[in-house]
């Protein structure tokens, strides 16, 4: 049990106290001037991290800006991709129109030489 008394005590250091008595009046007190510490430091470090916040919220924004800025671009490109891709299946699909005329004008033309043909043998 006496174990136990012994560690729950703490170590308590006492201040020294002056050995000789100061006079703590009005007269001896009036001579007294506050000096503020010098802060200087401390007030850089807080102009210096609100300038980081501040710096943090422009790149911040201008990230969002460019972001804003690419996706458009991408938008636009994709559409360019799209309306060229339409433009090149009509052109295609005019090519085959073309194509099967030129293929009927041929039929036609074979149709001819051969009623041309035909005439002939019966004019002999």
């Amino acid at each position: 049990m006496n174990k136990n008394r012994n560690k729950n005590k703490r170590l308590y250091i006492t201040p020294l106290l002056p050995q000789e008595e100061v006079d703590y009046s009005y007269k001896t007190l009036s001579k007294f001037k506050y000096k503020p510490p010098n802060n200087t430091g401390v007030i850089l470090g807080i102009i210096g991290g609100a300038l980081a916040t501040v710096g943090d919220a422009l790149a911040t924004i201008g990230s969002i800006i460019q972001l804003d800025i690419d996706v458009e671009a991408d938008f636009q490109s994709q559409l360019d991709d799209f309306k060229s891709d339409q433009e090149k299946e009509k052109m295609q699909e005019e090519i085959d129109t073309l194509k099967g005329q030129v293929k009927e004008i041929e039929d036609l033309k074979e149709q001819l030489k051969q009623l041309e043909t035909l005439i002939k043998s019966n004019q002999n």
